[in-house]
């Protein structure tokens, strides 16, 4: 019992100290903002390498007219078009590539480089995803981001937008469903976060059975004997004996 005592209120002076770093403030004396601002110095110095690393693997961004713009879009649906026919990927209907609103409009002449080089992001994702042989891709969503707005027209007077200090790193999002084989489905993952020349994060992955069910299990041979499941543990590092499969193998993802 002594012992058991002594040991909760250890623990107590402990978790009570605690709580006390935890709510507290630093007293600021010189020694103690110097230490912070060494220690912000660092993280920033850190974090500027790392975003510096990260923009050596994107696609760069380079000046564009809104006019260079929708032509080079027109290219890349014709092109992605062309890449999933010879790989016999089916596409959405009217697939514009997620630049929907530019097919027939111009974007705004601040917004036209980035939104090139967002182009050519999308058409490398969409060319890596096409060439993992997936059999569809069902749908593609890009969500759009600050700043790439489409042109005023002639009747509609635009007001001037801040002008905003250039980011190092821009973050841009589509989502996206395919249909593919379970080869193709691991490829596809493998592949993207492979991709040297940009870097692609992928947030979430939600994988869906194209059948409700299972195969159904065989209970009986054909002469009426029971099949017996040899159940014992494989052996990593060894050679396995070749079982002869009665049929085909069914997998389902």
């Amino acid at each position: 019992k002594g012992s058991y005592d002594k040991a909760v209120a250890q623990y107590r002076d402990a978790a009570s100290a605690k709580a006390t770093l935890e709510n507290g403030n630093p007293y600021p004396s010189a020694a103690n903002v110097t230490k912070m601002k060494m220690y912000l110095d660092d993280y920033k110095g850190a974090l500027d390498k790392l975003k510096a690393e990260l923009k050596a693997h994107m696609l760069p961004e380079v000046p564009l007219a809104p006019n260079e713009f929708q032509t080079h879009l027109r290219q890349a649906i014709s092109q992605t078009m062309e890449n999933a026919r010879s790989h016999r990927v089916k596409l959405p209907a009217n697939f514009f590539l997620g630049f929907d609103e530019f097919v027939s409009s111009l974007p705004s002449p601040e917004a036209a480089p980035a939104l090139g080089q967002e182009l050519s992001q999308i058409q490398l994702l969409l060319n890596t995803i096409i060439e993992a042989r997936i059999d569809a891709i069902t749908a593609f969503r890009r969500v759009p981001h600050s700043g790439t707005t489409v042109a005023a027209t002639p009747a509609t007077t635009a007001r001037p937008a801040p002008k905003q200090s250039a980011k190092l790193l821009e973050q841009r999002t589509v989502e996206f469903t395919i249909a593919a084989s379970p080869t193709a489905g691991r490829k596809v993952i493998n592949q993207i976060t492979a991709t040297n020349e940009q870097f692609f994060i992928i947030r979430a992955v939600q994988v869906k059975n194209q059948k409700d069910k299972g195969p159904a299990r065989e209970t009986s041979s054909p002469s009426g004997a029971g099949i017996v499941n040899n159940q014992r543990p494989a052996v990593a590092g060894g050679p396995t004996p070749a079982a002869t499969p009665s049929g085909p193998l069914n997998f389902i993802v």
